[in-house]
């Protein structure tokens, strides 16, 4: 049986190693990533008409696709209200670089329609202006998806 003085010892150096490795940055733990916002879930979309072309690189292997907008509902007359779009691997770990294309049904978004590259986290936003209810379409990677941007109904 070690003594406790040695065992003391033992964890003190165990303990200043776990932390030197932390500090190099030589353990790779992955934070868990954030909650999927509430309203994010995303319908694929069947496959592309040829009025409604969304073309961008296609990524090679499976993504996990989040998109929403802030606010999640537009008020009576509308507004704007930012998209947001979150891509990842498999896993949960972020993707950089995929390109993603947007289309408003109704209003004009900041992009007009041109790709967009998500960044070192995996994020990419545009922001929709539009006085109705507007149907986003986006093809993330190759994979095209839509979701609603609501606006709510003017007061009786």
């Amino acid at each position: 049986m070690p003594r406790p003085a040695s065992l003391a010892l033992r964890l003190l150096l165990c303990a200043l190693v776990c932390g030197a490795c932390a500090t190099l940055g030589l353990r790779k733990e992955t934070p868990a990533p954030p909650p999927v916002p509430p309203g994010t879930a995303l319908t694929p979309e069947p496959a592309p008409s040829d009025d409604e072309p969304l073309p961008v690189t296609p990524v090679a292997e499976p993504i996990v696709v989040a998109a929403w907008a802030e606010p999640k509902e537009l008020p009576a007359g509308g507004g704007q209200a930012q998209i947001l779009v979150r891509i990842q691997k498999r896993g949960g770990r972020r993707f950089p670089g995929v390109e993603v294309r947007l289309r408003s049904s109704v209003g004009s978004l900041f992009s007009s329609g041109g790709v967009l590259v998500t960044d070192a986290s995996g994020m990419t936003r545009d922001r929709l202006t539009t006085k109705k209810t507007a149907t986003i379409t986006l093809n993330a990677g190759g994979t095209r998806y839509r979701f609603q941007v609501p606006v709510a109904e003017p007061a009786p």
